[in-house]
């Protein structure tokens, strides 16, 4: 049976184009649907993360904004900067030259040997200082808390004092004090992989 070229162009142009038209206007409706659907999604999560981030960022400039913090983390990180035992040298003979070295005297410093009890669990790096002092209780107590202000990387890690023995009758009584401070450095900036 021969269709009429009429009847051909009604089923061509009348049923199928518009037929094939629709199923190509739903498809490329439901592909772009999934797209828009998609790339919202991901349009929200970046939206979340970037508002967790910028709430983030609010809390730490107020945290640093109070009480100079900003400026005691900046004085902080100068502190680290700097060589170890020249800052260390410095910083007491700066305190020691308020006292009578008859009321406190540094008897000896250098890195002290054996291993940290709180430096050795971590993977920071640090070094061990000891110090060895003479004299009285109180001005020992005023050297230390001013040597771990002007340096906040000192972490006391023991603290040995003994009475020292009276050599003249006339001698005063006085202390020896051995301090072994744990001082924290500054991270070497690693290297990239070769």
């Amino acid at each position: 049976m021969k269709i009429s070229p009429h009847r051909q162009a009604i089923f061509i142009f009348g049923i199928a184009v518009p037929a094939f038209l629709l199923v190509a206007v739903s498809v490329a409706t439901y592909i772009g649907h999934n797209k828009l659907k998609d790339s919202f999604e991901t349009k929200v999560a970046t939206l979340q993360r970037f508002s967790t981030a910028e709430s983030q960022v609010k809390e730490l400039e107020a945290f640093l904004t109070t009480e100079n913090r900003r400026e005691t983390i900046a004085y902080w990180n100068s502190k680290l900067e700097k060589d170890l035992v020249e800052s260390l040298s410095q910083n007491l003979e700066k305190i020691l030259a308020k006292y009578d070295p008859e009321v406190l005297r540094q008897t000896e410093m250098g890195q002290a040997t054996g291993a940290s009890t709180l430096g050795g669990r971590s993977n920071h790096p640090h070094t061990r200082m000891q110090l060895s002092f003479e004299g009285g209780f109180k001005p020992m107590q005023l050297l230390l808390a001013e040597l771990e202000t002007e340096m906040p990387h000192l972490v006391l890690e023991s603290l040995t004092i003994s009475p020292r023995p009276s050599i003249t009758e006339n001698d005063q009584s006085s202390l020896q004090f051995r301090v072994i401070y744990l001082c924290w450095e500054k991270p070497k900036a690693t290297t990239a992989a070769q």
